[in-house]
Formats: structure tokens, sequence, C-alpha cells
């Protein structure tokens, strides 16, 4: 995109990613979020006491504005997605944060503003720098509460929306920002940055407001009062809409309206193809707090249970009786199909400072992290495996290790599984003594030993995003090789086939919990392969379901020996898209 201005008249399609569907016409209207980011300034010793209290009014006063926010959100969306600012909450009731910039202020007098948002900054880095992409999205829940916190010490009133219908655009939009937006009002929105997964966009779904993210350069090129259509399926923004391209629109309307009630009414229909292949299709989640949406939107189950917030931003690690209880929480409420929890998944370089001990990587992803971490961590490690033992005993739950890449891990992960079985029974503590065990291939060496592992394990769930780094040697954050992420490479394929095949040749299930689980436009490859269960965003379950019930599984396992017999991943996507336009062309035109 060059950065020229565009001007009245002129028609101009940009593409960018949709993440909350629907199509909306109206002015354009910039959003002016300009934050300076606040510096130290030193104040005497007897102004430091004078400092403290104004930053603890300024954390009440924002508290009382994301309760009311997120009891806005929870009375008008009748969703579950309010959960979103019980995060916020619980940060500005964080005592080691408080206690923190309360020391800030008293060790080095300073005015409120610079010390919050210093003890905030290192927060916002440290999660920044975490692999999982899940979490680094969280960084924009940090700014907001960061930002709403400082304009409130400023005396900063919040900015006054526009009172005519119109298209927003605008760099970021925080979560309470969507939040607080009219929906007879804001009629849609796009951003410069972005993604599915951040809460912003969540909040926008819950809301039923279009948007599209990851549209570069949108607020410099575009001016308040052109006429612009938003269409959140296809993530295009178009200005200057044609007449044509308002009539076309008006048909897809109409269409998609049609589909959405489809997709609804089939919530609790099964994920069976037309010829009786099943396929379970559950939910990954963060929080237990998303656990309603599993309901929503029909999941069976929760496929991937992360859980690495309980060890990142807190003074002290969790107790076996900490994790217990969420897990037990977890369990009693994810339904016959279960929860499989997977253990710490996290680079060492970004774990609290009594696992790493100052460690320094120069390459952290082929470094100490996920279950090399645990396997060198015993005491961390077992209390973990106890807290989910003892879940076990109120609800199916499954335990899950990732990152494994040798015999020599599985096998030593079960044995100290199997000393917390006995310290359990010892201690007279209930659990599953048959807990199903799996492995997370992730790791292409993994997969070729699958055959291996199979033995060793109850289930196999396949981390997709890995699994295309690790074998293609691409990081999908890195702009300069990011186009080089292709999910449909012949050796990521060819790799999942030989895993699923090993689970069966082992009498084992396998699974997919990475994103490509969730990509209706790969469906028809999911099934083809074999995969018994996909875990996926629960908001996208009902669109894979829907593609399932319309695919034919002999026809799907002839189609992957057609991909897999193409030697680009440009030519299996054409398939793959022609696949989606000859079974299920609702969800895709």
């Amino acid at each position: 995109m060059s950065g020229s201005p565009v001007h009245h008249g002129e028609e101009i399609v940009l593409a960018g990613i949709g993440v909350s569907a629907g199509i909306a016409r109206g002015s354009v209207c910039l959003a002016n979020t300009v934050f300076d980011v606040p510096v130290m300034e030193p104040v005497s010793a007897e102004q430091a006491g004078a400092e403290l209290e104004r930053f603890l009014r300024a954390v009440a006063k924002t508290r009382q504005q994301i309760t009311a926010l997120r009891n806005r959100v929870e009375r008008e969306t009748g969703t579950d997605d309010a959960f979103i600012f019980d995060a916020h909450l619980l940060m500005l009731e964080d005592p080691s944060l408080l206690q923190q910039v309360e020391m800030k202020i008293k060790n080095q007098p300073q005015r409120a503003e610079g010390a919050f948002y210093a003890v905030m900054q290192r927060y916002m880095d440290a999660m920044g720098r975490v692999d999982d992409e899940y979490l680094r999205e969280r960084v924009a829940d940090l700014e907001d509460i960061t930002s709403r916190v400082v304009r409130i010490l400023r005396g900063e009133s919040e900015a006054v929306a526009q009172r005519h219908p119109h298209i927003l655009l605008a760099a970021e939009i925080s979560p309470s920002e969507a939040a607080g937006m009219d929906r007879k009002l804001v009629l849609g929105f796009a951003t410069e940055g972005g993604s599915y997964t951040s809460h912003s966009t969540i909040m926008a779904r819950s809301m039923e407001i279009p948007a599209i993210v990851c549209l570069p350069e949108i607020t410099e090129r575009f001016h308040n009062g052109q006429d612009a259509l938003l269409d959140g399926y296809r993530g295009l923004l178009i200005l200057n809409p044609s007449a044509d391209t308002l009539a076309s629109y008006d048909s897809v309307r109409r269409k998609k309206a049609a589909l959405s009630r489809h997709l609804h009414e089939m919530i609790d229909l099964p994920a069976v193809t037309p010829d009786g292949q099943s396929v379970v299709l559950a939910g990954n989640i963060e929080f237990e707090h998303e656990l309603p949406a599993l309901r929503t939107h029909g999941a069976a189950g929760v496929g991937l249970y992360r859980t690495e917030f309980f060890y990142l931003n807190r003074p002290e690690l969790p107790t076996e009786d900490e994790q217990a209880s969420n897990y037990t929480r977890v369990a009693a409420r994810a339904g016959p199909e279960g929860v499989i929890i997977r253990t710490l998944d996290i680079g060492g370089d970004k774990l609290h400072h009594h696992l790493h001990d100052g460690l320094k990587e120069s390459n952290p992803f082929l470094g100490w992290r996920g279950i090399r971490v645990s396997l060198d961590r015993h005491e961390v490690f077992k209390t973990q495996l106890r807290a989910i033992l003892r879940a076990s005993a109120v609800g199916k739950v499954r335990v899950l290790f990732p990152m494994i890449s040798c015999l020599e891990e599985i096998r030593h992960a079960r044995e100290l599984l199997h000393e917390c079985k006995g310290e359990l029974t010892k201690s007279g503590t209930a659990y599953d003594s048959k807990i199903e065990v799996g492995a997370m291939i992730e790791v292409p060496g993994a997969a070729l030993i699958a055959d291996e592992l199979a033995r060793e394990v109850d289930f196999f769930s396949v981390g997709t995003n890995d699994l295309i780094q690790y074998t293609l040697a691409v990081d999908r954050g890195n702009e300069l090789v990011a186009n080089l992420y292709q999910p449909c490479h012949p050796g990521v394929l060819r790799l999942m086939q030989m895993i699923a095949q090993a689970g069966r040749r082992a009498g084992i299930w396998t699974g997919v919990c990475g994103e490509m689980a969730g990509d209706v436009l790969l469906t028809p490859l999911m099934v083809g392969l074999g995969f018994e269960e996909l875990s996926m965003a629960p908001s996208v379950i009902p669109s894979v379901k829907f593609a399932i019930r319309k695919l034919p599984a002999a026809w799907c396992r002839d189609f992957v020996h057609q991909a897999l017999a193409c030697s680009d991943a440009a030519h299996i996507a054409s398939l793959c898209k022609g696949a989606a336009v000859e079974y299920f062309p609702e969800l895709v035109a």
C-alpha cells in the first residue's frame, strides 16, 4: 500500500482480516487516541505521600469505570464476554502491583503517573516476549488499564464520541473502548493492528459490530466524512463504494443473515459427515471464565486448557491448592467430554525468577521451554500434576505434555505422574487412577517417531502452530518471513499424516489443537487425514461443524491423496478453496 491519501469519488478496496462478521456502511470517523507516555518526574520527599494518595484514588476511580463497563456489556449483549473486564479488575486489585508502585514513589519520590507507568511497562514487556501468541495479545489489556489510570491521574476526560452513525478507523482500539461503543453510532470499525483473538475484537463480536484488523496506514490515508463500506466477513474496507458494489452487498447481506440463522439452529447437532464419520469439536480456552462460550457455540468439552497464566507476572509460584481449585471448577463445568489440561508450556526466559535463576538464552525458541522446564524442575512440575490429578476426581480430565521431542521425555514425565499418584494415594486423596495421558506433537522429530511415542500415551494432540514454524523454520511473527508460514505446505501435511496414521496403528485417538483445526478451508484435510478431534476457538465451531456435516469422509480421504501429490503449498490451498466452494459455498462466498 502506498501512503498517498485517497480522495472523494475514487473507489478503493483494502483487504485486512475480518474479525467480527457483518456488513456496515457509513461515513469515516478517525479516532483520536494519542497517548503521551509518562516520564519520571521527581517530587520532594514531603510530596510522596500525596502522590501515593492520588494514585490510589485514580485506581479506585478506574475500578468504578471498569465495573460500570462490565455491567453494561453483561446487560446489553446477553453474552458472557463481560469476563474480559474481570482480568482488568484483578490487575487493579493485585497487591504486588500496588506495592511496587508504592515503593517506587516512596524510594524515589516522583509523580504517580511515571511510577505507575514504569511498573506496568515491565509487565507489558514480559508479556510481549511470551512465545504463546494468545498471551502476547493480552498486552493490549495491560495497555488499556495503564492508559486509563494515567488519563485519570492527568485529569483528562474520556474522548467524546461522534454523535452520528459512522465507520471508525483507528490505529488500535482497546477492550474498554470497544465495550464503550454505542452500537447505534459505531456501525463498524477497522484498525491498523489487532488480531482475531484480541479482547477488543471479542467485544466487537459480542456487540455484533462488524470489524476488520491489520489495515496499515488507514488513519493516515483517509479522512473524516468519506463514504465507506466495511465487510467483516471477508475483511474488506471499501472507500467510496460504487452503485454496483452497493447492490451486490445487498444480496450478500441477505445470504449471510440466512446462514447465521442456520448456524445457530444447528448448535446442538453432532459433527458427523454425511457418511457417518464423527469428529469431536472442542474449544481452546485460557481462563475459567471462557467456559460459557463453549456452551454458546456447541463445543464438546475443552480440547486445550492453557495453564501459563498461573506462572506469569506474580511474586510467588502457584500453590497446589490454588491450581487444584481452578482445575476442579473447570472439570466440573466442562461437560461429558471433559477437559484436556496442558502442563506448563512456556519458554524458560519468561518464567518466574524462582524457576529460571536469571537464565539468558540466545535462542529460546530452540531452548529450555515446555516439558524441558518441567522435567528440570521436578517439584514445580509435581505440584501441577498433583493439582490436575485432584481435579480428575470430579470430572473427566486428561493431561497433555507439551513439546515432546523424544521417548525419554514422555517416559520421565509419566514416571513423575506415577510418583504423584502414589503420594495422593498415601494421603487418601481421590483421583482418577486411569487418567489419560497425551503428548503434544509440535516438533518434527516427534512426528518422525510417532509410532514409538504412540506406545507410551493414550492420545496425541497436534499443535500445528509450532509444528509449522519448526518444520519450515519460519517465525510467523517476523514480517520478513511471515509469508513463508504455510499451513498447506506439503511437508507439514505429510508430517500430520504420519502422526494420524501412527495413532491409528497404536489404537489411540489423535486430535489437532492448533489454528489449522479451526480454519474451515482446511476442514476437508482434517477430516480426510482422519483426526478424531479438532479443538479451536469456540466462536468458529459452528462453521467447522457446518462444513463437516456437508463433507463425505470418503471423498475427504481421496482429497487428501490428491493434495499430498502436490508439490507446493499454493496448489494445495487452491484445492482447499475449490473444495469449500463445492461443498459449503455459504461459508466462503
